[in-house]
C-alpha cells in the first residue's frame, strides 16, 4: 500500500516538471522516489502503470477539454503501457544494480510512444521538460534524448545516496551533470533579419474556433495593418499562424488579393498557415506571398495530426467519440519545403511536426531559422499552448537555430539558440511580436547525427547495466 501511494505521488512529481508548474528539477526527484516504490513491492509492474498513469494523466489531461473524458483515458492508458517494463527494476536477491535499468528502459519508452502508434505521440517526451535545466545546451550535441538521461541519472544518484550504496557511481554521476552544465553554446549568428509574427487571435474558443474562418482571417489582417502601422522599420518577412487563412485563397480570390495587396504595400513577403482544397483532398500548408504580392513557395504538412486531422480506425474512433464524424482526413505532404527571403533560408513546422524527429531534422537540413506555425485555440484555456512552448524551447537548442513561434491564440515567442525566450505573447489576445532574429548556417552536432545518437545513448546505457550487473554478481 504505501509503494502505491508512493507511485502515485511520483506520477504528480513527474507531471510537475512540465507547464503550467516548469519544475525541471522535480523529474530527477520523482525517479528517485519512484524508484524507492518500485523496490519496495512484490508488485512491481502495477506501481510502474500507476506511476504512468498519474504523470500521464495530468501531462496530457488538456486533450480531453472540448472531445470529453473517454478519448483522454484511452490516451493515457496507451501511452501508460509503454511504462510497463519499469516493473523489471524490482529487487531480486538485493541486487541495488537493478535501479540502473530505469535508464534505458525510460529512454526507450520515450522513443516507442513518440513514434507508435499511428506515427506516435511524444507530446510529453521527458526531455520536453527541461528546457529550464541548467544543463540543457547538451541537446545540441546529444539530441533531445540526453537531457531525459541527465534528468533520470540525477534520479538515480538521488536514490543511491539516500541508500548509502554505490556512492562511487553517485559521484561520477554528479561529475557527468556538471561537464554537462559547463558545456558552451554552438555557433553564433552569421547574420541577422527582423521578423513580424502576428496573433490575430479568433471570434470563439474551442473546437468552433474557425466557424466564420474569413472572420479569423480578417482578425489577423487588422492585427497585421496595427503592427505594421506602429513598427519603426521595415520587417524581412511577416508571419501568420496555422489556421490564419483557414479557406483557400486560390478558391476565395478576394483573401488572396487581400494578401498580396498586404505584401505589395509593405513591400513584404507573408508566410501565412492556410488551408488549401485540392481535388485530392484538403491540406495544411505553409505559403509564402512574396513582396510582389505572388506565391513564392508552398510546404504541405507532412506529419499529420491523428484524430485531428485524419482519423485512424474511423468506425471504432467514431464509438468512442461522435465529434470525429465532424473531422475530414487531410492529405499529407511528400517534401520538406525552405521559405527563402532577404538572405534566409527559413524552415516552416507546422504545429504537431513539431513533436516528429524525423520531421524536423529533414525541415531543419540547409536552413538557418525555423518558423513553427501553430493554432491553440482549441486548447487555449489549457497548458498545452506553454508545453509546446518548451518543445519549441528544446528544438531550438536541439538544432542550434532561432525559433520564431507564431500561433492563432498563443502563446507566440521569439526563441534563441540556446532555448532563451527572447519575446512572448499573452494569450487569448490579439498581438504581436517584432524582433531581430539571429541568422545561423552551421549544423549542430546533433542534427548532424540525428536518430543516431538516440540509438547510440540507449544502447550505451543497457551496456552500463549489464556491467554493473556482472560487477554486483
Amino acid at each position: 500500500m504505501v509503494s502505491f501511494f508512493l507511485s502515485l505521488a511520483s506520477g504528480l512529481l513527474l507531471s510537475a516538471a512540465f507547464a503550467p508548474l516548469n519544475w525541471w528539477f522535480s523529474l530527477p526527484l520523482s525517479i528517485a522516489l519512484f524508484l524507492y516504490a518500485v523496490t519496495k513491492t512484490r508488485h512491481s509492474y502495477f506501481v510502474a502503470f500507476v506511476f504512468a498513469i498519474v504523470f500521464n494523466y495530468f501531462t496530457l489531461s488538456w486533450t480531453g477539454t472540448f472531445v470529453g473524458l473517454i478519448p483522454t483515458i484511452l490516451l493515457v492508458l496507451l501511452q501508460s503501457v509503454f511504462y510497463l517494463p519499469l516493473g523489471l527494476i524490482s529487487f531480486k536477491r538485493g541486487r541495488v544494480s537493478r535501479v540502473w535499468l530505469v535508464l534505458p528502459l525510460l529512454l526507450v519508452c520515450d522513443e516507442l510512444r513518440s513514434n507508435f502508434p499511428f506515427g506516435g505521440f511524444g507530446w510529453n517526451r521527458l526531455s520536453f521538460s527541461q528546457a529550464d535545466s541548467p544543463y540543457r545546451l547538451i541537446a545540441s550535441y546529444f539530441g533531445d534524448l540526453s537531457l531525459s538521461a541527465i534528468a533520470i541519472s540525477l534520479g538515480i544518484a538521488l536514490y543511491l545516496f539516500f541508500a548509502r550504496a554505490q556512492l562511487v557511481s553517485v559521484a561520477l554521476i554528479m561529475l557527468c551533470s556538471t561537464i554537462a552544465i559547463l558545456l558552451p553554446a554552438q555557433a553564433a549568428g552569421q547574420g541577422s533579419a527582423r521578423i513580424l509574427a502576428i496573433q490575430g487571435n479568433v471570434p470563439q474558443l474551442g473546437l468552433d474556433f474557425n466557424s466564420r474562418a474569413k472572420e479569423v482571417f480578417q482578425m489577423h489582417v487588422k492585427q497585421t495593418n496595427i503592427a505594421l502601422s506602429k513598427i519603426d522599420s521595415k520587417p524581412d518577412a511577416i508571419l501568420w499562424p496555422e489556421n490564419a487563412v483557414d479557406v483557400d485563397p486560390f478558391i476565395n480570390r478576394d483573401v488572396n488579393d487581400q494578401i498580396a495587396d498586404i505584401a505589395i504595400q509593405s513591400d513584404t513577403p507573408i508566410i501565412a498557415g492556410v488551408v488549401l482544397k485540392t481535388p485530392q483532398g484538403l491540406q495544411n500548408a505553409s505559403i509564402m506571398w512574396s513582396d510582389k504580392g505572388e506565391v513564392a513557395t508552398t510546404y504541405v504538412k507532412r506529419a499529420l495530426t491523428p484524430f485531428g486531422e485524419y482519423i485512424p480506425l474511423r468506425l471504432l474512433s467514431e464509438f468512442v467519440s461522435p465529434l470525429s464524424k465532424n473531422v475530414t482526413d487531410f492529405i499529407a505532404g511528400d517534401k520538406a519545403v525552405m521559405h527563402t527571403f532577404a538572405g534566409v533560408k527559413a524552415s516552416p513546422v507546422i504545429c504537431y511536426e513539431l513533436i516528429d524527429d524525423a520531421t524536423v531534422n529533414s525541415s531543419v537540413s540547409g536552413t538557418n531559422l525555423m518558423l513553427v506555425q501553430t493554432n491553440n485555440a482549441t486548447f487555449a484555456k489549457s497548458s498545452q499552448s506553454m508545453q509546446q512552448l518548451n518543445i519549441s524551447r528544446i528544438r531550438a537548442i536541439e538544432n542550434n537555430r532561432w525559433l520564431v513561434s507564431v500561433s492563432t491564440t498563443g502563446v507566440s515567442a521569439v526563441i534563441d539558440n540556446q532555448g532563451q525566450v527572447v519575446s512572448i505573447t499573452k494569450q487569448n489576445n490579439a498581438a504581436y511580436l517584432y524582433d531581430k532574429v539571429d541568422i545561423i548556417d552551421d549544423e549542430s552536432i546533433a542534427h548532424r547525427f540525428g536518430s543516431l545518437s538516440s540509438i547510440v545513448l540507449i544502447l550505451g546505457f543497457f551496456g552500463v547495466y549489464l556491467r554493473k550487473r556482472s560487477y554486483d554478481a
